[in-house]
């Protein structure tokens, strides 16, 4: 009965003796074994028994020990294998061929017990060895995925606490405006009343349900801006994939985004939409998220511009939708660009090193947008010069 707790060894020989001689002198070892007759059968045993160790003859009918070799170790499942070739050929170029084809080891034959136990025993620490490090490198990059994933998630949440402060003030101006023409018709209504003159009292009603209307501007004003709040917050409060229309997004983005100063007030913004965009099927977060980069980093590299205009466009064909985001900006240093998406490589100065209120940059927005697009089967692509830059996103439509 096998014992699946002991280190798994396989073998492989086209000679019934030679097999019968490995499992003498195994005998006493504390090792799970199996045999195969063939190239075939042990290829099928490597799927079946999953070794830790092959010891593997060369010269056999059909598949050789070469052939074997290679198809073992040019599959990720089992590339980790440890393969010691068995053979009667000992020349030079026998054992190149072999180290060629991927074998750890080779050991003539005949050979010595004692020279084969060690060889195993020396395969399967390095085959421990290996798993060990290799499960260590994906605790790494488990650790790593969810280290950047907190970054993500401060960046994002950074900005947005940095365009909260413009969101109350843009509430704040159409609050104080109401309050405003509603005390001005407050105090107009109260003269009247007190006024017996009955054509100036028409002219302070008239003024009066001016400003009045002037409150109900205003207040419709704040409506939207708390409606387009709550509809981006609810919309991303969800991670489930939809129908996302994406020309929708991109301008409740964009009025999002004008909660900065500089974006409300100092960009021209021009919409080029599709207006029969196909809708794209999504997590809704992401795509705000892409779009907020892209318009963000697009209204910071325009900081020092003359011209300051923000293009974007969607455009689709039979197969890819398309959105692009175009400024009239600074662009890229040729020998940056192709770092820009790397986590953490910035072109803008870290906070606290810039001057005269130039942006900043953590090095995560680029390099967040092409992560999230990989989910989507996405791909962006950066086209730059001295006149501005370019970021373009293609999207299957079937991902």
């Amino acid at each position: 009965m096998k014992n699946t707790q002991f280190p798994r060894v396989l073998v492989v020989d086209d000679e019934k003796g030679n097999l019968n001689a490995v499992r003498r002198i195994f005998l006493d070892e504390e090792l799970d074994l199996e045999f195969a007759e063939s190239g075939e059968l042990a290829l099928a045993s490597v799927e079946s028994f999953q070794p830790n160790v092959v010891l593997l003859d060369i010269l056999m009918p059909g598949i050789d020990g070469y052939e074997v070799c290679r198809k073992i170790k040019e599959h990720e499942k089992t590339t980790g294998i440890m393969i010691l070739l068995l053979s009667g050929k000992n020349k030079l170029d026998d054992r190149l061929a072999g180290y060629e084809a991927g074998a750890d080891d080779f050991i003539a034959k005949p050979y010595e017990p004692d020279e084969l136990i060690a060889k195993v025993r020396i395969l399967l620490r390095l085959k421990d060895a290996q798993d060990q490090l290799r499960s260590i490198n994906r605790n790494l990059e488990s650790l790593v995925e969810q280290r950047t994933r907190e970054l993500m998630k401060k960046e994002r949440q950074a900005m947005t606490g940095l365009l909260v402060h413009g969101i109350v003030h843009n509430l704040n101006n159409p609050f104080s405006v109401a309050m405003s023409f509603a005390d001005f018709a407050d105090r107009e209504i109260e003269q009247a009343l007190e006024d017996r003159g009955r054509d100036e009292q028409k002219t302070v009603l008239e003024s009066a349900r001016k400003n009045l209307q002037s409150v109900m501007k205003a207040h419709a004003r704040m409506n939207t801006i708390i409606d387009d709040l709550l509809r981006k917050g609810g919309r991303e409060a969800s991670d489930k994939r939809r129908k996302i229309n994406l020309n929708d997004l991109i301008t409740t983005e964009l009025r999002f985004l004008e909660a900065d100063m500089f974006i409300k007030h100092k960009l021209t913004k021009k919409l080029d939409l599709a207006s029969d965009l196909p809708e794209f099927v999504g997590v809704y977060s992401d795509f705000s998220q892409v779009c907020c980069n892209l318009i963000k980093n697009a209204s910071e590299a325009m900081w020092q511009s003359p011209r300051k205009e923000l293009i974007l466009r969607t455009r689709y064909d039979a197969e890819h939708i398309y959105l692009e985001f175009e400024d009239t900006g600074c662009g890229i240093i040729y020998d940056k660009i192709d770092r820009i998406f790397e986590p953490f490589f910035t072109t803008k100065p870290e906070k606290g090193k810039e001057r005269d209120g130039e942006p900043t940059g953590s090095g995560l927005g680029l390099y967040t947008c092409k992560e999230l697009l990989k989910g989507y089967r996405g791909d962006i692509q950066v086209k730059t010069s001295s006149a501005g830059t370019s970021f373009m996103i293609t999207l299957p439509l079937s991902c």
